[in-house]
């Protein structure tokens, strides 16, 4: 048979609740059997040492009510047995006893009943591996019925400390905390863990074991952290797992359905002028939105190339999740190309710009290479397209142009907001033509660089030194592509309006090129 200590009586055994009032530093004393007092004195006979002695303090003063709780210790303490269990309150003499003849002294919960107590505690001492599975079987009931009470994370936490006096945590798939309940050097271990696999190992000198959440696609993490860990911790993180695993698959299906009401929301304010403005106000107060504010349209997309929908939901929670820290209550809807948001602006207090970087902030925790783009303000609803429209130039033309580092904002494209305007004109693309395009068609078939030259030379306000610089060449150098540009084009760079054209040219190149990738530059 395995060896069962007072610690495993305590855990497989005794009634939840039971807790340790004396002689913790002797739980891992072997235990051979249980015993309960008989009917009559003596109350316990034939005691051959190692019992683990099971009292009710109400029936032990029934027989003799000179017999205190202290005595009992004393006297069983001789024997030696190794434990004792009481059901009653115990007092103070009782713990010094106890204390002074390092016995384990455990003060079962007063609604206990002693004789079901005794039945555990010999079904395990006979079947360590059946009581132990019968054991993990009931926790895994007892979680899913806090789960579909609505328990919680926190309250199936709480409930799994309980249960194996271990610190607990549940984790994300990317490592990060979602909830905790430890103390002590379990919980800076956990609050400083980062799990990506499951399996047993140690942090900060405490046994950690991490159990996957989830069957098939992985939900996140469980991890259990102590002194030392045994098997009944193992079989308790399973059934939590189980338990959190469907307890996260309720959340995600309510996130769902909340971020699908949110998506056709926005779908309908997009979809033109409501036919009653203040249905469509009302609408928005019952899914927490003060339409009446002017919003700012929010392009939020990953930075990864092809974002996939793991990758775009990834993003809709760490949208959500950083929304909710900066007490923001936005409409969002999720796009084939990440996620769209209307931020909420309360007059000067909200400058569009500085929010969104401090959105952009929290987002990089859970998104890296996260990048945000926003249009201008809009006062009321009408003007959410708009401002769609301005967000999706800002991050189309700015990813090309701009510092992605920081939001792109349509208010910093400058000249090329008028050139996007005009990127479907005609006029647009003759006045290319005419400037720019016999430089484009040469530099192609020559694999020469006089854009790139003429960018330089624009970028440095004509100094030729600063420019010569920036293009890591000799002065003469440039002053040769300099020449080559006038010949190529027949535009004179000292006359001030043709060199006026060719930088209005260059930019509409950029934003042809950006716009129309496809298009024979």
């Amino acid at each position: 048979m395995v060896p069962i200590t007072v610690n495993d009586v305590l855990r497989l055994a005794l009634p939840p609740g039971t807790g340790v009032a004396a002689g913790a530093s002797s739980l891992q004393r072997q235990v051979t059997w249980v015993v309960t007092p008989r009917a009559t004195l003596p109350a316990f006979a034939n005691l051959r040492g190692g019992e683990l002695a099971l009292v009710s303090l109400a029936a032990l003063q029934s027989l003799d009510d000179r017999l205190t709780l202290a005595n009992l210790v004393e006297r069983l303490a001789a024997v030696p047995i190794s434990a004792i269990g009481v059901i009653g309150a115990v007092a103070d003499q009782a713990r010094s006893a106890a204390e002074q003849a390092h016995m384990p002294l455990l003060e079962l919960p007063p609604s206990a009943d002693l004789r079901e107590a005794e039945r555990e505690v010999q079904r395990l001492i006979s079947d360590y591996e059946a009581q132990l599975e019968r054991r993990a079987a009931q926790l895994g009931n007892l979680l899913n019925q806090r789960s579909l009470g609505g328990a919680g994370l926190q309250g199936l936490l709480e409930l799994l400390t309980a249960r194996t006096g271990r610190g607990v945590a549940c984790y994300s798939v990317a490592g990060e905390l979602r909830a905790l309940k430890a103390r002590g050097s379990a919980r800076v271990a956990l609050q400083t863990l980062r799990p990506t696999e499951p399996g047993a190992s140690s942090h900060l000198g405490q046994a950690i074991w991490v159990q996957p959440l989830g069957a098939g696609e992985r939900l996140g993490f469980l991890a259990l952290a102590g002194d030392t860990l045994d098997e009944w911790d193992r079989q308790a993180a399973q059934q939590g797992a189980t338990a959190l695993a469907l307890e996260l698959a309720k959340e995600q299906a309510v996130l769902a359905a909340e971020e699908r009401l949110r998506g056709d929301f926005v779908q309908m304010v997009l979809a033109g002028p409501p036919a009653d403005t203040e249905a469509l106000l009302r609408r928005g107060q019952e899914l927490g939105y003060d339409l009446r504010k002017a919003h700012v349209a929010l392009l939020c997309t990953s930075g990864e190339t092809g974002d996939s929908d793991e990758t775009t939901t990834r993003l809709a929670g760490a949208l959500n999740n950083a929304l909710a820290s900066l007490k923001l209550s936005a409409p969002t809807m999720r796009r084939a190309d990440g996620m769209l948001c209307y931020l909420p602006l309360n007059g000067r207090s909200h400058r569009p710009r500085e929010l969104a970087e401090q959105l952009r902030g929290r987002l990089q925790t859970d998104v890296p290479h996260v990048v945000l783009a926003i249009g201008k303000d809009a006062s009321s609803v009408s003007a959410w397209p708009r401002s769609l429209r301005e967000a999706e130039q800002a991050l189309l033309l700015g990813r090309q142009l701009l510092d992605t580092s920081h939001v792109l904002d349509f208010g910093d494209l400058g000249v090329y907001r008028l050139l996007l305007l005009l990127r479907e004109s005609p006029e647009l693309w003759e006045f290319y033509r005419a400037t720019l395009a016999t430089l484009t068609d040469y530099d192609r078939k020559q694999h020469a660089e006089l854009l790139k030259t003429l960018e330089a030379f624009f970028a440095n306000l004509g100094n030729l030194a600063r420019a010569a610089e920036a293009l890591h060449v000799h002065r003469n150098t440039l002053l040769y592509r300099l020449e080559r540009i006038t010949e190529i084009s027949g535009l004179n760079l000292d006359d001030a309006e043709e060199r006026l054209a060719l930088w209005l040219a260059l930019k509409a190149h950029r934003v042809l090129q950006t716009l129309d990738a496809d298009e024979d530059l």
